[in-house]
């Protein structure tokens, strides 16, 4: 953590632990948390994150969302959870968002406070006041005090959840009508980035991506096979994009040369001319090396797409 936040956590009591910071201010639990490079990069967030724990009702919330709207709070984002409230801020430095810290603290505290969110006495989840035996609670990063029930009742909903979950038919044949149309788009995009000159994995791993959301979309599953019939799909997709640029190629050359003959034939035709072939057969290999980049590209985003909840 940055020596200038680790120094405002510091003059607040709180305990520090590598990049987080945990304590409670003004009877509130407060977590920061910095974001690496790459954590921050690869979940599309603002490096410096807080978590302000309270209980409160939607109405409440809502008056505490106009609040911090119309207070303008510069190179900021703000979520309420399901335990209070997420704020994400950055700044041209750190020493310089460590300057702002103190006021954005006592405006997002007395916003709370204002619109009747409960103090750390309570358990943030359900309103219960909190007993001696609280559980910890981790969520992304931040330690949460809740009520040892609401622990109790969390995870029986995930283990439901889960149940039916497994319970679920599979739906391999719609998931897979998905993935077809996620590689259909894949092709679309291949043969047009070939056509101005470049290789790309954008194709892979759009086929990827829309293939995974309309997989699931169609019925299928979330499961390891999903990722099996997307990733094969993509492959096949995408060698047949090649196919698809050189026969599109030999009918349209065919035609121009005032030839009396279909894409097919032209496109055997082509395919003797031993340079002819040797091209189509490093397109071939080039495409599909760029496919296996696409898939090393979204490995992480196919493992989220299949990973359920586990108990807390």
């Amino acid at each position: 953590m940055n020596k200038k936040l680790v120094d405002f956590c510091a003059e607040r009591n709180m305990s520090i632990n590598v990049n987080q910071a945990y304590g409670v201010i003004n009877d509130y639990e407060v977590n920061v948390r910095e974001l690496n490079a790459n954590q921050a990069s690869n979940n599309n967030e603002l490096p410096y994150q807080f978590h302000f724990s309270f209980y409160a009702t939607e109405e409440q919330k809502r008056e505490m969302r106009t609040a911090l709207d119309n207070a303008k709070i510069k190179r900021c984002n703000f979520v309420f959870t399901e335990y209070g409230l997420k704020m994400s801020l950055s700044d041209f430095t750190a020493g310089k968002l460590v300057e702002r810290l103190p006021q954005i603290f006592d405006l997002v505290i007395s916003t709370i406070s204002n619109n009747g969110g409960l103090t750390s006495q309570y358990c943030p989840r359900c309103g219960k006041e909190l007993a001696d035996n609280k559980y910890e609670l981790r969520m992304e990063g931040f330690s949460i005090g809740i009520d040892t029930e609401c622990k109790d009742s969390i995870n029986a909903a995930i283990d439901a959840e889960n149940k039916a979950f497994e319970e679920a038919p599979n739906n391999y044949l719609r998931g897979f009508l998905g993935a077809i149309a996620g590689g259909a788009v894949g092709v679309v995009v291949a043969i047009i980035l070939y056509w101005i000159g470049l290789y790309a994995s954008i194709a892979a791993v759009l086929s990827i991506v829309v293939g995974t959301l309309l997989y699931q979309k169609f019925g299928g599953k979330p499961t390891k096979m999903m990722i099996v019939i997307v990733v094969g799909t993509t492959f096949i997709f995408m060698a047949l994009s090649v196919f698809l640029i050189y026969f599109i190629s030999a009918g349209i050359a065919a035609a121009e040369a005032g030839l009396d003959i279909s894409a097919m034939e032209a496109f055997k035709i082509i395919m003797k001319d031993a340079d002819v072939s040797s091209y189509f057969k490093v397109d071939m290999i080039m495409m599909l090396l760029f496919t296996v980049v696409g898939i090393a590209v979204e490995h992480a985003y196919l493992v989220r797409s299949i990973k359920r909840r586990q108990n807390i």
